[in-house]
């Protein structure tokens, strides 16, 4: 059994571009680490993250990513479990869509409520992340 959660998020407004790459290597090497899989999505304006594993290793992961400072207006889409994963490997995307900031704010006011058709959306915007 996994737990899958997914959330949407903005950088802070003072963010430096460098911060990326970092949050990128920690995220490589601590998923691992943890058994943690999933995508994260930066689209240069949101990040949009997709985390995946055993049920404690992404409570803990997900306690650790509500108090990092690097991001604000943090909301939960997707809280649930499953037996098979949507990203069994890690993976990082970039989206430039110039349509997702809305997307993103229609969830973020949605919250964590996604009916099924904008959840099967975000499973394929954050496999086309993967694509690029």
């Amino acid at each position: 059994m996994i737990r899958r959660l997914a959330y949407v998020s903005r950088p802070r407004t003072n963010l430096p571009a460098t911060e990326i790459p970092r949050i990128i290597v920690a995220a490589r090497a601590n998923n691992a680490r943890y058994g943690i899989s999933g995508i994260l999505v930066y689209t240069g304006t949101d990040f949009a993250q997709l985390i995946e594993g055993g049920p404690p290793a992404v409570a803990t992961l997900w306690q650790r990513i509500g108090t990092d400072d690097r991001h604000v207006d943090m909301t939960l889409l997707l809280d649930e479990h499953d037996t098979t994963p949507w990203f069994p490997d890690w993976r990082v995307g970039y989206l430039s869509d110039r349509g997702l900031p809305d997307r993103f704010a229609e969830w973020r006011a949605r919250g964590r409520t996604l009916p099924d058709a904008e959840r099967i959306t975000l499973r394929r915007l954050l496999a086309a992340a993967d694509a690029y």
